[in-house]
């Protein structure tokens, strides 16, 4: 089936998006309460965010989906992350699927993407281990898999999954993808976490055995063939891959860092300091001393920041993919950003005396937030350092556990 770009469409370009999601900021900020307690991001939210155009980020170009350099996407969800870090990260982990949409035929994928719907079509997940995905059996047709993949972020709003699966008991780098409509699925309601709660990060399964055709199985191996072929014709993503990917998501980060000094100075000239001679808190030494080294913190970590977007983008315009140790480099780089944005967030929490727990204040939110994403297997501080310094150090090391996002020829 010959593909060409969706044309007609409304496209917003990134200055647009970032517009109007400060618009949206205030509704984001005064519903992130809202959607911690239902565990997802609101389904109004969902259609103002449609109507906004941010899906577009979660859409494959050549059905009409944005296609921003790193530094564009890096600046949108940065804005974003303003208003609600956790229905950033929703958004950001739903273009997931804009990847594994290439490994698939247009036949199959076209009306995924072209049937009306509002919000995220897709969500992608599985394929670091066993525990994390389902397996697959031959059968006349296709395939017979069984299942259960946790942590599934952007499930509630989705028509569809793409889920990886094992198909030899014996061979773990035996592994596939398969695309499956999301009502074939069991969706278990188990996500209640202490941070990123409103992200709605459940549980879907199989209930049995679930039979899916040839043409909706994949593996990296016809990804990384696909993405060559749709890459001449001018219509695959942009390059970098799950590192690049990272590095986007960084600006949830940052964002949620930047509301949470925003909050802070905003209580100072308020909030009293008990057990000492100052009235306010602005009038007291240690906090200039706290802000200081906070802001000290978050400008640090945005220029790495900033100097991984740019260099993901040249890489991007070079035509060239991020070598090894350049990869490994950059995903420090994030967890580092992770890391420190939550230190800093916490620092200013703890900073806000004892009223500050209370959960109708924003500040302990995105404290819990912050330190949620730094938790994500993928932004583990100490996991990226052990394994920049191991390589930098030429010493041998088994390989690495990965996704089959890692897997699929880029990045």
């Amino acid at each position: 089936m010959a593909i060409t770009a969706s044309a007609g469409l409304d496209r917003p370009t990134g200055q647009e998006l970032r517009a109007r999601l400060a618009e949206m900021r205030t509704w984001l900020r005064e519903h992130q309460a809202v959607a911690e307690q239902q565990r997802r991001v609101p389904q109004q939210t969902i259609e103002r965010l449609d109507e906004a155009g941010v899906f577009a980020l979660v859409t494959p170009k050549r059905y009409g989906g944005a296609d921003f350099t790193t530094r564009e996407l890096h600046d949108i969800y940065r804005e974003f992350a303003r208003g609600c870090g956790a229905t950033a990260w929703v958004v950001w982990a739903a273009a997931g699927g804009n990847l594994w949409s290439c490994a698939f035929p247009e036949d199959v994928v076209a009306p995924v993407y072209e049937s009306p719907w509002i919000g995220n079509r897709t969500f992608a997940l599985g394929g670091t281990s066993r525990r994390m995905s389902g397996t697959a059996r031959r059968v006349d047709g296709g395939w017979m898999i069984n299942g259960v993949w946790p942590f599934a972020t952007g499930s509630v709003h989705a028509s569809h999954g793409y889920l990886a699966v094992f198909y030899d008991e014996s061979d773990d780098s035996k592994l596939g993808m398969v695309l499956v409509p999301k009502r074939d699925l069991v969706t278990r309601d188990d996500w209640d976490a202490m941070g990123l709660a409103a992200t709605g990060s459940q549980t879907v399964a199989t209930d049995g055995e679930l039979f899916v055709p040839d043409a909706r199985f994949s593996t990296p191996e016809k990804l990384a063939a696909r993405l060559d072929q749709l890459t001449g014709q001018g219509l695959g993503p942009r390059r970098g891959g799950i590192v690049r990917s990272l590095v986007v998501c960084t600006a949830i980060a940052l964002g949620m860092a930047d509301q949470a000094m925003e909050v802070f100075l905003a209580g100072i000239t308020k909030r009293s300091i008990p057990y000492s001679p100052y009235k306010t808190q602005v009038d007291a030494p240690i906090t200039h001393h706290v802000v200081g080294r906070a802001h000290a913190e978050l400008r640090a970590a945005g220029r790495v920041a900033d100097a991984a977007v740019a260099e993901l983008d040249r890489l991007d315009a070079a035509g060239a993919e991020p070598s090894a140790l350049q990869s490994l480099e950059l995903h420090t780089d994030a967890a580092y950003v992770w890391d420190t944005c939550a230190a800093a967030v916490e620092t200013l929490f703890r900073a806000s005396g004892a009223s500050a727990i209370m959960k109708r204040q924003p500040l302990q939110l995105i404290a819990r937030n912050s330190r949620a994403g730094s938790m994500h297997g993928a932004n583990g501080i100490n996991t990226w350092l052990e394994n920049l310094g191991r390589e930098l150090c030429g010493a041998e090391a088994g390989v690495l556990s990965t996704s089959v996002l890692e897997r699929g020829g880029r990045g």
